[in-house]
């Protein structure tokens, strides 16, 4: 074995679920699971969300992990995700996951002599409370399709397709509805 190889942290595994839906799960569990060498010294395992700037998870091996900014009072921090006193909490397990917490997730685990990171994207979405899907034809061959999904996030993308062909359809948002028209030739 080298040398470096007896000293480097290395992520294997980041389990990260890639869309859940909002107010089905208690809870949702954010995995980064890695092996460590001989030298341990410093272990940290620290969590970024969208930007890298601020972590909102810390575990400094022996102590006790730390949620901060938009996951503070969020995260089950007596969670354990291993029995590996260098592993136990690798992972943060996200009481009550809404929309707000939607985005880019980095697992960062250093030492003092390495470091490794690896990123996941996580959308927690909200499914429409009302879909409708109007057409009708006007006097100048022309068909409006209106269809519109009430209150889900993320906005939904919306595709109006024939057997000729796709067409474009504009947005037409409003805060608390999502509707999209299309207007394409009358056959």
């Amino acid at each position: 074995m080298q040398k470096n190889q007896l000293n480097a942290v290395k992520i294997v595994k980041i389990v990260v679920p890639e869309i859940i839906q909002y107010g089905v799960q208690d809870a949702v569990i954010l995995d980064c699971d890695y092996t460590y060498g001989n030298n341990t010294s410093g272990l940290v395992v620290k969590w970024f969300f969208r930007n890298k700037a601020r972590p909102v998870y810390q575990w400094i091996m022996s102590q006790k992990p730390q949620d901060m900014g938009i996951l503070r009072g969020r995260v089950d921090l007596a969670y354990r995700a291993s029995s590996d006193p260098l592993k136990m909490h690798r992972a943060l397990r996200i009481v009550k996951p809404n929309t707000d917490i939607s985005g880019d997730y980095t697992c960062v685990v250093s030492t003092f002599m390495e470091e490794d990171s690896r990123t996941r994207r996580m959308i927690v979405f909200v499914p429409e409370t009302n879909f409708r899907l109007i057409q009708n034809k006007t006097d100048d061959d022309t068909v409006n399709v209106i269809c519109a999904a009430d209150r889900a996030f993320p906005a939904p993308n919306l595709t109006l397709a024939t057997p000729e062909r796709s067409y474009k359809i504009e947005d037409v948002c409003s805060i608390q509805q999502l509707a999209y028209k299309a207007i394409a030739p009358y056959r």
